[in-house]
Formats: structure tokens, sequence, C-alpha cells
């Protein structure tokens, strides 16, 4: 028998959301295209709700999500607000004047129910008409789970083990590495799709301790927890652990160069090389004047004295 599904509404209620395909064992429908739709998805469906998410990974056969949901239902112009960010110019608005419209429209945009079944719907929608002899029909197992996390002590746990997923199925070496992810998002490219919730609520969590911190130092102690997380199931020696880990604490901004990661830095940076050479291959290029303008992303082979290496591209990383 099925249990109801557990809601806790007397507070912002922190939820760890997953659900997989339906299939065999060793069924993986979803490949890099269907991930990275997915993850698009995910992205345009949260901006008509009121939940804040924290952290969402798409895999071959299934998907996390890491969010809180608030206490109380959204304003009625933070209701107008997500409805025009989701639904964009549309010819005709539900009645904002009516009192029930806009109540019914603020249960929903806190329901984590509610998104799930529109983020699923959509996908599911867009995977049968994209499969090369059409499909029909469901494509999710069953109903998705959800699980309550304490914000004080489970939720910092829970963003490590939903981003450490790809790490575990061998599908990278480190949660930075994959490109499917929320975290993976933030350093290949130093955009996280919902950082301003994610520095938030882990300044929340962390404390007073982290009321004087920067956001990106707030970010780098979960770094940090990360990379020792992954170092320690890897089995390495408690001074690769210490090492790891506060090279991950490292708050400059930087793209990773190195060889094994397949970084798009490497392939639409345009020009990468030292400040000068790259400087001068744009003045080349684009004239002087746009050359010693461009900001450049900056980078280095991480561990190493080497000297930083520059793009002169900045990269969308979910493009």
């Amino acid at each position: 028998m099925r249990m109801a599904r557990v809601r806790y509404d007397r507070e912002m209620c922190y939820y760890h959301l997953m659900n997989r395909v339906a299939g065999e064992p060793g069924y993986f429908p979803l490949g890099d295209v269907e991930k990275e739709k997915l993850f698009q998805l995910a992205v345009q469906v949260a901006r008509f709700y009121s939940l804040d998410l924290l952290s969402f990974v798409c895999m071959g056969n299934h998907w996390h999500a890491v969010c809180a949901a608030p206490a109380d239902p959204p304003s009625r112009d933070e209701v107008i607000a997500n409805w025009r960010a989701a639904k964009g110019k549309l010819p005709v608005e539900p009645n904002w004047v009516d009192a029930g419209t806009v109540a019914h429209l603020a249960a929903r945009m806190r329901d984590i129910s509610c998104f799930v079944k529109d983020l699923q719907q959509r996908f599911t929608c867009w995977f049968n008409r994209t499969r090369p002899q059409g499909r029909r029909g469901g494509l999710w197992a069953d109903r998705f789970r959800s699980v309550i996390l304490e914000g004080r002590t489970a939720l910092w746990d829970c963003l490590t083990y939903v981003e450490m997923n790809p790490v575990r199925a061998c599908l990278a070496e480190s949660p930075g590495d994959y490109r499917f992810s929320t975290w993976g998002r933030m350093v290949g490219g130093g955009t996280h799709p919902f950082a301003a919730n994610l520095v938030r609520h882990l300044r929340q969590y962390l404390g007073e301790c982290a009321e004087a911190w920067s956001d990106k130092r707030v970010v780098a102690e979960l770094a940090a927890n990360m990379a020792r997380t992954a170092a320690g199931e890897r089995g390495e020696d408690s001074e690769t652990i210490r090492a790891e880990e506060e090279a991950a604490r490292d708050t400059r901004s930087r793209f990773t160069v190195t060889a094994r990661r397949r970084v798009r830095y490497w392939t639409d940076g345009v020009v990468i090389g030292s400040e000068l050479f790259v400087r001068g291959i744009a003045a080349t290029l684009f004239g002087n004047e746009r050359a010693e303008r461009k900001r450049l992303a900056k980078g280095s082979p991480p561990g190493t004295a080497e000297s930083p290496l520059f793009a002169y591209r900045q990269l969308d990383p979910t493009l």
C-alpha cells in the first residue's frame, strides 16, 4: 500500500527529490542530448515556482534535485512576477483581480508535486516526439520520491551526495567534471543556475561564522566538503585529502584547464595562452581598443605553479 506523500508546511522545508525512468536494470535512455534538455527544462520550469532549487543532476536513467519549499505561499506580486517570468508575454493573462485565481496559483507555486509533474510531463512530451520511430506513453517508472531534510544537519550532506552521483557512477572523476549538474556548470563555466538560492541557504546552514564571508567563500566550503568526500572515497591518504580540500577552497575565479577534462574553453575559447599572447592575437583580429577592453577568462592547471592561462572568451556553460 502506498504511503501518502509527507509534506511539512509550518516552516520552510528542504526536500531531496528524485525519480527514474521505467525499464529494466541497465537501461539508460538519457544520453547527452536528453540530459541537456532535462537540465534546461528544470531551469525553465523553476521560474514559475516559489521553490528554491539548490541542486539538480541528470543521470542516464534518473534525476536528483534538492530544493527548499517556503512555509507561506507567494504574495500576489510574486505570483504575477513568477507567472510572467515563466510564460513570457502572452496576449491573455489570468485575472489578477480575482483572489481565487491568485490563491490557486500561489498554492501551486509552492507545491513540489506540481513542480515535478510539470517538469516530467514537458520532458516526456519532448522525449516521445523526438524519438526516430516515434514513441507514446509514459516514461517515468512511478511517482517521484521525496525526502524531507533537516536544514541544520542533512542539507549539507545531501547536496554533496546529489552532486557526487556522477563520480560514484564512474562518469566523472570529480563532481565539477560533469556537465549535466548544477555543480558542473559552476565549475566548468562559473555559472550556477540557482547560485543565489544556494548561497542564501548555505549561509543559513553555516550560521554566524559565514555572516561576513563573500558568496564565493560560502560556496567554497561546500566545494571543500565535496573534494574531501571524493578523495576519501578514492582511498587517498590524509595529506592528499587535506591538499585537495584546500585547493577546492581557493576562491579565486578561474576556469579549469586540465587535459583530462572536456572543458569548452579548449574548443570555444577563441584564443588560449598567456595574457600577452591572447591580447596580441585579439588586437590583430578585433583591433587594439577592443582587445584592451576585453575581460579575459583566467585559469591555471590545478596543483601546479605554472603561469596562468587566459581565454579570450567568457563562456556560458549552459549553451
